[in-house]
């Protein structure tokens, strides 16, 4: 697993926060789906 340390508006912060806690799973889980999402995504409209 690798670590990535980013720096985010408070404001964004919040929400994503929220979001999480509203899908019962951790932050980390929340932007890590996310992610995976979007990556996912990417390759799509590149092929």
């Amino acid at each position: 697993m690798v670590n990535i340390n980013i720096e985010i508006p408070e404001d964004l912060h919040k929400k994503i926060k929220l979001a999480s806690i509203m899908q019962d799973v951790t932050l980390k889980d929340y932007v890590t789906r996310v992610l995976e999402r979007k990556a996912k995504e990417c390759r799509i409209k590149t092929t």
